[in-house]
C-alpha cells in the first residue's frame, strides 16, 4: 500500500479505479473496490502491511459504476464488511436497477472493447447496510469524516471530507489524467451540467490532500488547482 497520510493509503497495482484504505481503531475501511477480480490484488497489497481481507470492517462507495463496485460482492463475502452507499446508488449495487451513464450512451462493440481493455467485466450484486446522505458524519471511520453529495457523474455520487485533515475523497467528481484535472468522461456521466456544479461545490472546501477515483492523489496544496479548474468551467 502507498501511504498518503498517517493511516491513509491507496492500494497499488490495480488496473483501473482507485481504492483507498483508512486505518480505524477497529480495523480497516475501504473507499471503493475497483473492478471485478480486483479483490485478489487488494488482498495481496493489504498483506504487505500485515492485514487480510477479514480486517476490512466497512466499505464506503462513492458511486455505482463497475470500476468502483465490481469487486464489492467478493470483498463482502471475504470480510463481512458493512457497505455504505447513497440511496440513489443502492438499487444499482443490489442489482435491482441498471447502471446509469450518459443519456445518449449506447452499448456498442467499441464501448465493450474499451471496457475490456480496462479490465472491466461484471458488477455482481451486493448488499448495502447503511444509506448515507449529505451531512452525515462517519466518526467510526475518521472523527470528523463527512458525506458530501456530488451528483452529476451519477445521480447519487458522494464524496468524503475530513475538515481537520483537509482531506477529500472525491470519487469521479473530478479525475486526474496525466497530472491534469479533468471532467469525468462524458460517455459515462449522467448529467455533465450538474457534474460541473458539484465541482464548484467541492472547490469551496479547504483541501490540502485530494484523492481521486482515477489518477494519483494531490498530497499538498490541492485547493489551488481545484479552484482554478472550477473557475474555468
Amino acid at each position: 500500500m502507498h501511504k498518503i497520510l498517517d493511516g491513509i493509503y491507496t492500494i497499488q497495482g490495480l488496473r483501473v479505479g482507485r481504492v483507498y484504505v483508512i486505518q480505524s481503531t477497529d480495523g480497516l475501511t475501504l473507499i471503493d473496490t475497483s473492478v471485478e477480480g480486483a479483490e485478489h490484488g487488494i488482498a495481496r497489497d493489504l498483506a504487505h502491511k500485515g492485514y487480510t481481507l477479514k480486517d476490512i470492517r466497512r466499505i464506503l462507495i462513492t458511486h455505482a459504476h463497475p470500476d468502483h463496485v465490481g469487486a464489492l460482492a467478493a470483498l463482502v463475502r471475504a470480510s463481512s464488511a458493512q457497505v455504505y452507499a447513497h440511496a440513489l446508488e443502492t438499487p444499482i449495487i443490489r442489482g435491482e436497477k441498471s447502471v446509469t451513464y450518459a443519456p445518449n450512451y449506447r452499448d456498442t462493440a467499441f464501448t465493450r472493447l474499451f471496457s475490456a481493455l480496462l479490465g472491466i467485466r461484471g458488477m455482481p450484486s451486493a448488499q448495502v447496510d447503511r444509506i448515507i446522505a449529505e451531512g452525515d458524519s462517519l466518526p467510526e471511520v475518521l472523527p470528523d469524516l463527512q458525506v458530501i453529495e456530488v451528483p452529476g457523474h451519477t445521480y447519487g455520487q458522494v464524496a468524503f471530507y475530513s475538515p481537520a485533515r483537509k482531506l477529500l475523497f472525491c470519487g469521479d467528481a473530478v479525475v486526474r489524467f496525466g497530472g491534469r484535472l479533468s471532467l469525468p468522461l462524458a460517455a459515462f456521466t449522467s448529467d455533465m451540467a450538474q457534474a460541473k456544479r458539484s465541482i464548484k461545490k467541492l472547490a469551496a472546501l479547504d483541501v490540502e490532500t485530494l484523492c481521486f477515483g482515477h489518477g494519483a492523489p494531490i498530497t499538498h496544496g490541492a485547493s489551488a488547482p481545484l479552484r482554478a479548474f472550477a473557475n474555468d468551467l
